[in-house]
């Protein structure tokens, strides 16, 4: 698979430049995720929204050892021409932290711990 960096070209109800490529913007929300919300969170394959502030919005994955990725918890954006994650709210950060740690409790509890 090969990876590809540097601006994206883009025509279409937009027309302009986007310094921040998808490669980055998913690096910069996934380090935003680590910092602010959890270790086992991390950012998805992002999908560019266009209108006035063109964004990329990525899923946020919930991801274990042993398991991989188990399901999506919540939704990240990054400027796609500054390269700023959105910030998430205390909010949003405590519903994708209990979503993630209801989760994993299924995959990881034991069976003498569910009785």
């Amino acid at each position: 698979m090969q990876i590809e960096e540097g601006p994206l070209q883009v025509d279409a109800s937009f027309r302009g430049e986007i310094p921040i490529s998808p490669t980055l913007a998913r690096q910069r929300a996934s380090g935003y995720l680590a910092r602010e919300v959890a270790l086992f969170v991390t950012a998805g394959e992002p999908l560019l929204i266009l209108d006035e502030q063109p964004r990329w919005q990525a899923p946020i994955i919930l991801r274990l050892r042993g398991y991989g990725n188990l399901a999506e918890v919540g939704q990240i954006e990054v400027d796609a021409r500054t390269g700023q994650v959105t910030p998430l709210t205390e909010v949003e950060i405590a519903q994708i932290r209990k979503l993630a740690h209801d989760i994993a409790a299924r995959f990881t509890s034991s069976p003498a711990a569910a009785s």
